[in-house]
């Protein structure tokens, strides 16, 4: 069994070039729904490529643990992710990855609630740099109020909470019935029937196989292994160590901007330096 760190550092590598894929996508003309629905399509075929190598253990389920999926896959698979393909099209890569990237303190709160983990000193002192790096990441000189919350910035929010909340309903889900190939089945199932029946379909265009479909078609793939990399990651591993080392995806996602979409994005010091503090909070978290 690979070490759940490693799986959940392959997850932030993924998680961080994906955002940047989309993004090209978008500026050849590409559309949320498309992105959406290849994704949540290739996560599936993704898991069900596993069936052979790992057994589902469907006769394993109870009825508690399939609800716990399923909200699992709702808040952050089909919510979420909506929600963080829309802020990457408004933001650009860097900066929805960085702001997505406070998810985990919404998961430590979260932690305590429901699992009675401890928040250390330190940890705290991690939230503090994870807030701070965000307002560096979303902040420009001259901007005023209304332009930082505008609607880019609303949307990134909104998909950190999503993806905060899904590791818990999937961590106890798991605490139930440990079968994270069967819980990322059931969570993609539940995303896909929401976006299929939540999307303007004309936007949806599986069939036009132009430069944005196949960057989309990458990122979903690159996606897909990362989200079923960290949901072993989940099972194997303590999700207070597991998710924020996944949430360093920000330090990725600056790298391959400045590398793909160079002269597209700016990478000034308050993104990189906000970037490193999210980066920096998450790993004390």
């Amino acid at each position: 069994m690979i070490d759940a760190r490693i799986l959940a550092l392959f997850t932030a590598v993924t998680f961080g070039l994906a955002p940047v894929l989309i993004k090209m996508a978008y500026q050849r003309g590409g559309t949320t729904g498309t992105g959406l629905i290849l994704s949540l399509v290739l996560a599936l075929a993704v898991y069900v490529a596993l069936v052979p190598f790992i057994d589902p253990r469907w006769e394993l389920l109870t009825a508690p643990a399939v609800v716990a999926f399923v909200l699992g896959g709702l808040a952050g698979n089909a919510v979420g992710r909506r929600w963080s393909f829309v802020s990457i099209e408004l933001l650009g890569a860097s900066r929805s990855s960085a702001i997505r990237g406070i998810s985990p303190m919404l998961t430590a709160f979260l932690a305590v609630a429901v699992f009675g983990e401890v928040v250390s000193p330190v940890r705290w002192a991690g939230i503090v740099a994870i807030v701070v790096g965000a307002v560096l990441v979303t902040w420009m000189p001259g901007s005023d109020r209304r332009q930082w919350l505008g609607l880019g910035v609303l949307y990134a929010f909104g998909a950190a909470a999503g993806y905060g909340i899904r590791p818990i309903f999937i961590k106890y889900g798991l605490n139930i019935q440990d079968t994270p190939l069967a819980a990322g089945m059931i969570g993609g199932v539940a995303a896909l029937l929401y976006s299929l029946w939540r999307e303007n379909r004309a936007e949806v265009r599986i069939t036009r196989f132009d430069a944005s479909f196949w960057l989309f078609l990458a990122a979903a793939v690159i996606g897909a292994a990362g989200m079923a990399s960290l949901i072993f990651a989940i099972s194997a591993g303590e999700i207070s160590v597991v998710y924020p080392l996944s949430s360093s995806a920000p330090l990725f996602a600056v790298v391959f901007t400045a590398v793909l979409l160079r002269g597209v994005e700016d990478l000034n010091w308050r993104l990189l330096v906000g970037s490193a503090l999210i980066v920096a909070g998450v790993a004390i978290l």
